[in-house]
């Protein structure tokens, strides 16, 4: 190719023109192409920060992230706070032995708690039972829980009642133990092999259900019961059931 005739004016003239307009084609083109990329961007951007509030909201619209409110998960059962008097006490209460009744070698009899406090008070279940001696020695006391005991028709509800005892009111239990003595046993010694050996008390302790604070039976109340100990029934209220044989 040859060079161009750089002297002829008009060629020089053409030649200056033709690069100016390849110089506003090339800045045109960087034009175009920074203001598509710009474009891209500011699209891409603004795609992203859109996803990104509705996710915000989305977040903090949820129940367990919204303003005020609190959300826990149960891990059982949910159970239900008894409503009613709190439990009766051993200092609310007295008691007294108000019968008893002895059939083929069984002593049966039946004991009053009375409510002596200002306050009323609740006794669910069976009573503990323990017996001291002459010298207020422990003396060994089985017990067994018998749901039967106390029924008037000899059958028993599933579980027993509570029983509200108002101040000066009473609820009462009954109880049974094998009363043939043969040898009386000295205190703090074990169950024998020796036939009808038994203990001898003086008093009985009782443990209001649900406590732990015991109360005496203060009449004297000698009485000898074999190693077996004492079948124990719920307590009841209003007049008790006749004892088995009376």
């Amino acid at each position: 190719m040859k060079n161009p005739d750089v002297k002829n004016p008009d060629t020089v003239q053409d030649m200056v023109r033709r690069r100016v307009r390849r110089r506003r084609r090339w800045r045109r083109a960087r034009v175009a192409g920074l203001v598509v990329a710009v474009t891209i961007a500011a699209g891409g951007a603004a795609f992203g920060i859109d996803r990104m509030v509705v996710a915000l909201r989305k977040y903090y619209a949820s129940p367990a992230h919204s303003t005020g409110t609190t959300t826990t998960t149960a891990s059982g059962p949910t159970t239900t706070a008894a409503t009613g008097p709190p439990n009766c006490v051993g200092g609310q209460l007295s008691g007294t032995v108000t019968n008893w009744q002895g059939i083929n070698g069984t002593m049966y009899q039946t004991v009053s708690l009375t409510n002596i406090s200002l306050s009323p008070c609740t006794l669910l279940g069976y009573p503990g039972l323990a017996v001291n001696g002459e010298n207020g020695t422990a003396l060994p006391a089985a017990t067994q829980d018998v749901a039967t005991m106390g029924a008037s028709t000899g059958a028993a509800p599933a579980a027993p009642a509570p029983i509200v005892v108002a101040p000066e009111a009473r609820a009462w239990f009954e109880l049974s133990y094998p009363d043939v003595c043969n040898t009386i046993l000295n205190p703090g010694s074990g169950p024998t092999a020796i036939p009808n050996a038994c203990y001898e008390g003086k008093w009985l302790e009782i443990t209001p259900p649900k406590t732990a604070s015991p109360l005496l039976v203060l009449e004297p109340l000698r009485f000898t019961y074999g190693v077996v100990g004492f079948d124990v029934g719920p307590f009841g209220t209003g007049s008790p059931p006749r004892l088995p044989g009376s």
